[in-house]
């Protein structure tokens, strides 16, 4: 009841209910599952019937996030809490309807805004249906940040960390990216081509060849010397996959579209979709391939929301650049638009400044043994030793 009232009281009233948080970050349900870890009841109910429900539901307080420390310079401030506020809407009723989805997402964000948030996350589908936050920018207060800048140092950082266990440069392993023309695969891409890989597979769908193409030129331009053009490929055949030994994937799409047809033996691939794009299927089907989820961790701050991860300070790495803003006082748009290089580095200091980084590597929400990796490494021909330094996987 609290929260149906927020929208319509004054301030004043809303910090009597609730207490003031700097900063929100926005989830909505992927499926029915998701519904019932919020409200439990919602399993004695129909599907159909649990999404005509939520399609009417205001904004929700999902948790309140706490242990966050401001940063003053080299110190650390009083903590500082937030707020995971979720859209209820699910994912399918934001692609079946994303004018809607819009509005929805634009009413959380205001919602958000009543709860005392100064910089706003945009989680799961709430960053795309709202091109990446371009949506919001003039109807809000508050900052937004689309979370694509964070995300894409951890996935950096991940892909070196997987070239690391396998014992392997960069330059000797072909990387495909799919869904590279998004808003997340083309940051992504440009990031992974400075790191010079063997091959870069750019993978979308046929209606964004043209986008594709555009980017590829980008990224092996000669002039400004990022990778050479004749080790990008561009594709709308998922059975390329096949000729690569990393595959990123950040589509939008709601569908399982990673089969085990286009695996080769030994691929690692990051899933890093919302709903997923992967599933435990595949594991079961290719146990001689690794499927890693994409986590980072934020030491000493609790999230309070059952997101089923195996550690208690695992989050997504949208929610970590809202928590990485909220620590540095920021109240303006962050990532939202035309990509910055400069924002992906600036981030990603800010956070291992604060200890945050990638969480050990994890499948399916299960950490990743030692064995795992040893049974992956051994198509690269290399030798089964744990690297030191690298505190990936769980012996």
């Amino acid at each position: 009841m609290r929260d149906f009232l927020i929208p319509w009281l004054p301030t004043f009233i809303v910090r009597l209910l609730v207490k003031k948080g700097a900063f929100a970050f926005l989830i909505h349900p992927q499926n029915i599952a998701d519904v019932q870890k919020k409200f439990p009841f919602a399993k004695y109910f129909s599907a159909g019937f649990i999404e005509k429900i939520i399609y009417y539901l205001p904004p929700l307080i999902g948790s309140r996030v706490t242990g966050l420390k401001r940063l003053n310079g080299d110190q650390m401030e009083t903590p500082i809490d937030g707020y995971i506020v979720i859209c209820p809407l699910s994912a399918k009723q934001m692609h079946e309807d994303p004018k809607l989805a819009k509005l929805r997402i634009l009413q959380t964000v205001k919602f958000s805004e009543k709860l005392g948030a100064k910089i706003i996350g945009l989680g799961a589908l709430t960053a795309s249906m709202t091109d990446g936050g371009i949506y919001l920018s003039d109807k809000v207060k508050c900052g937004v940040t689309s979370g694509h800048a964070y995300t894409t140092a951890i996935i950096v950082d991940m892909l070196e960390g997987v070239a690391k266990i396998l014992e392997k440069d960069l330059s000797s392993l072909s990387v495909a990216v799919v869904g590279a023309a998004g808003y997340m695969g083309n940051p992504v891409s440009r990031l992974v081509a400075k790191k010079n890989p063997g091959r870069l597979f750019l993978v979308d769908r046929q209606r964004k060849k043209q986008s594709l193409e555009k980017l590829a030129k980008e990224i092996s331009d000669p002039r400004k010397e990022v990778v050479d053009p004749r080790k990008v490929v561009v594709t709308i055949n998922l059975s390329k996959l096949k000729e690569a030994d990393v595959i990123i994937v950040v589509t939008n799409s709601l569908e399982v579209i990673i089969k085990s047809e286009h695996l080769k033996p030994g691929a690692v691939v990051l899933d890093d979709t919302a709903p997923r794009n992967t599933s435990m299927d595949l594991v079961i089907q290719r146990p001689d391939v690794l499927i890693l989820d994409v986590v980072a961790q934020a030491p000493d701050v609790f999230p309070n929301f059952n997101f089923k991860f195996p550690l208690k300070h695992d989050i997504y790495t949208c929610l970590g650049e809202a928590l990485i803003l909220g620590a540095q006082h920021w109240q303006q748009n962050y990532a939202v638009g035309h990509f910055d290089y400069g924002l992906v580095d600036e981030v990603s200091k800010w956070g291992q400044e604060m200890g945050f980084g990638i969480a050990p590597f994890r499948s399916f929400s299960q950490l990743v043994t030692l064995d795992k990796i040893n049974r992956i490494k051994s198509y690269y021909k290399k030798s089964n030793v744990n690297p030191q330094g690298v505190t990936l996987i769980k012996d």
